[in-house]
């Protein structure tokens, strides 16, 4: 039984992101593929021209080619990654067996949503708040993940970026009723980017998902490069490892 692992990384970041997961997968025997999302690993200005679509046809092409010479593929993703394994999920006719979801945002944080994200829209205002700076204590308590994380992504977030995020959000929501593989959600309950609620919410929309959470306590919303990376990863093997009901 040869089985696949798609491995998706969060905006503004790459693989590199990823790469405690990815290692983890490969030596427990996984085939694994990481793909560069559009506009990543180049320059911010090259991310604020991207669009969701393209993000998601990214993941889409990859899936294709990888699952040629498997008989199970699996998805992994953080934060935007989530999404996009979720939305590969529901546009492939639950072929992906088991989806999970770290960091999901399915929501951003109500200041975010409610005040900056709508104020950003305004023409005149919109040509002045371009980049948003990136908290990075936010994003990594540990200090070492931390440097690693300032080397494999931008300092600064595209606002247009979360513009499309947030279209990528309204797609995944609309859909998740038709969500019907195994899901594992693993989540920060200190995360500022994407609130622990949006657990809930998952649980709340896709009824017919057999889903399991996993709760960190001691990291931000980037896990799979802070302080529990190393249970958060095995679990990820676990939970991928168990046969197919």
């Amino acid at each position: 039984m040869k089985k696949g692992v798609i491995v998706i990384h969060g905006l503004t970041g790459t693989p590199a992101v990823m790469a405690p997961v990815t290692e983890a997968l490969s030596v427990a025997g996984f085939k694994v593929v990481t793909p560069l999302l559009p506009g990543h690993g180049t320059s911010k200005q090259d991310l604020s021209s991207v669009k969701w679509k393209d993000w998601a046809g990214k993941i889409v092409s990859t899936y294709n080619e990888f699952k040629k010479n498997l008989d199970e593929v699996f998805c992994v993703g953080l934060s935007l990654g989530s999404l996009l394994a979720l939305h590969l999920a529901m546009t492939q006719s639950n072929s992906v067996k088991r989806v999970i979801c770290i960091g999901l945002p399915l929501r951003l944080s109500p200041l975010l949503e409610k005040f900056l994200l709508p104020v950003s829209h305004i023409p005149p205002i919109r040509q002045i708040i371009r980049y948003s700076k990136k908290d990075w204590k936010e994003s990594v308590y540990d200090e070492k993940g931390r440097e690693m994380y300032k080397n494999s992504s931008y300092s600064e977030i595209p606002v247009r970026s979360v513009w499309e995020l947030q279209k990528l959000q309204k797609t995944v929501i609309k859909r998740l009723p038709s969500l019907s593989v195994p899901a594992l959600l693993m989540h920060s309950r200190n995360d500022k980017v994407a609130p622990p609620s949006n657990v809930d919410y998952f649980l709340r929309l896709a009824p017919r998902t057999k889903a399991e959470v996993v709760w960190f306590d001691n990291s931000g919303h980037v896990l799979t490069l802070d302080h529990e990376k190393k249970p958060l990863t095995e679990k990820i093997v676990s939970f991928l490892s168990k046969p197919l009901a």
